[in-house]
């Protein structure tokens, strides 16, 4: 921890050893920098001596600090997940970062600096030790010891079918143009002037398709690059027990899930990774959610038919991943072809008016609004296809969307609760939102626009002892 300790702490402190790198090359006196770096270690040194953890009989405590004691102090009963990660750094000198969650963002805390080879006892003591489920999960059919998934190199080519490469291209654009500075050198550069007479001779069409191309070039190579460092390596292992996430090319991460708190599944299909035949999979956890600040990833971007067979083996009923789902009518269709109609629809409107008025518009107005009218009748469409329903004996199984598609698969055992919502024009359709609350995962799964007396009757067949408590004459 006293080697570790101050490289972390010297990353975190960039910022602030900017000043004493300025005064120092001013100067020419390298004791401000000095003085920093003693700083450094000075502050890691108190941190290595006043620092303890201690695993008691009904509590895991935290100690630290000289000045300012803290103690932080969770209840062993609430502990929901044990996970590791460590740097390149950590993992030459044989350390780890072990963090305790507890299934909220606002409790639970890191050891950092732990022996590696004092993880696995630890982990267990931790999450062993912990109060069972309501109820025992079946054996899963994969049996104990097995590895359910491993990487493959050949998933890489998914990785430019998200959103992460565009998305940090838009950040660095953004910290870019907040330095007017930066930007007039950049303009007045030889290369900014070669590209812009380059531009010129080609055409604005050429250009922009130029343009468009060398940013998609860059966002998949950002892509691809941040899923090798994140994934690659990736493995999912069953003991019977637990299930056991590792991944992670120079930071390693290691995930323990809990089959005891396993309530299901989830199939996430953004759409772009859906139209390259890919999804990826996700674990329904108690005390795991999207606040927890813990993975419940179980697949990453990965063959379609590769995110079904790993869900198949989590939840132990490949039965429960292909059922057939139901669809919900020409009611459902009516409404979302009319949501994602009905926007464009009034644009076009708004540009006739205009025209009836004696306003010009442009051609191109005219174009994008009947480009998006094509657009939104295709998500509509979508959105029904993807609209649909099942009960299999013990589940709850439910999917809807279009730019992110989700099939969930529920265990009816997790269920603590129903809400059927109308709205007014839902009411005027005949349909309804059943959802279904759960202390796991994303806490609450929505069966969308389902004809109003199917909600009844999937209470029913997946809940039959809760059907008493939920009257239809309090709808």
């Amino acid at each position: 921890m006293l080697l570790v300790k101050p490289v972390t702490a010297g990353f975190r402190a960039l910022p602030a050893l900017v000043v004493p790198l300025i005064l120092g090359a001013q100067t020419g006196n390298p004791a401000f920098l000095l003085i920093a770096i003693v700083g450094l270690v000075y502050v890691a040194t108190i941190d290595w001596l006043t620092t303890r953890y201690r695993v008691g009989p009904e509590h895991v405590q935290l100690k630290r600090g000289l000045l300012q004691r803290n103690v932080l102090s969770v209840p062993r009963s609430r502990v929901r997940s044990v996970d590791t990660h460590a740097t390149v750094l950590h993992r030459i000198l044989g350390l780890t970062v072990l963090r305790i969650g507890t299934g909220t963002d606002d409790s639970g805390f890191e050891l950092d600096a732990i022996a590696a080879e004092a993880v696995p006892e630890l982990r267990a003591v931790l999450l062993v030790s912990g109060p069972p489920a309501a109820s025992d999960d079946p054996e899963p059919e994969t049996g104990p010891g097995s590895e359910i998934a491993d990487w493959q190199a050949s998933w890489m080519r998914y990785a430019p079918l998200g959103y992460t490469g565009l998305v940090a291209i838009g950040a660095g654009l953004g910290l870019f143009f907040q330095s007017g500075a930066a930007i007039d050198r950049i303009a007045d550069s030889g290369l900014a002037q070669d590209a812009a007479s380059l531009g010129r001779e080609l055409g604005p069409l050429v250009a922009s398709a130029m343009a468009v191309l060398l940013v998609l070039v860059a966002a998949s190579a950002i892509a691809i690059a941040r899923y090798i460092l994140s994934y690659s390596g990736f493995t999912l292992h069953d003991d019977g027990h637990v299930l056991r996430v590792e991944h992670g090319l120079l930071t390693t991460r290691e995930s323990t899930l809990d089959r005891r708190r396993l309530r299901g599944v989830s199939i996430e299909e953004p759409v772009l990774l859906r139209l390259g035949g890919g999804a990826r999979a996700r674990a329904i956890m108690t005390g795991i959610g999207e606040s927890s600040g813990t993975s419940a990833l179980v697949l990453p971007d990965a063959p379609r038919q590769r995110a079904q067979q790993v869900a198949a083996a989590v939840v132990g009923d490949p039965g429960v991943m292909h059922v057939a789902l139901r669809g919900h009518g020409s009611a459902a269709f009516r409404r979302r072809m009319f949501r994602a109609v009905a926007p464009p629809a009034i644009v076009l409107a708004a540009l006739a008016i205009a025209v009836l008025a004696g306003a010009s518009v442009p051609w191109w107005a005219w174009l994008a609004a009947g480009l998006l009218l094509a657009a939104s009748t295709g998500l509509g469409v979508d959105r029904y296809r993807s609209l649909g329903h099942a009960t299999p004996a013990g589940w709850l199984v439910c999917q809807s969307g279009s730019l992110l598609r989700s099939r969930d698969m529920v265990d009816a055992e997790g269920i603590v609760g129903w809400s059927v919502r109308q709205t007014f024009f839902q009411r005027r359709s005949g349909l309804a939102t059943l959802t279904a609350a759960t202390p796991a995962g994303a806490d609450a799964y929505q069966v969308i626009d389902v004809p109003e007396p199917w909600a009844w009757d999937i209470i029913a067949a997946v809940t039959p002892r809760m059907i008493q408590s939920l009257p239809r004459a309090t709808r």
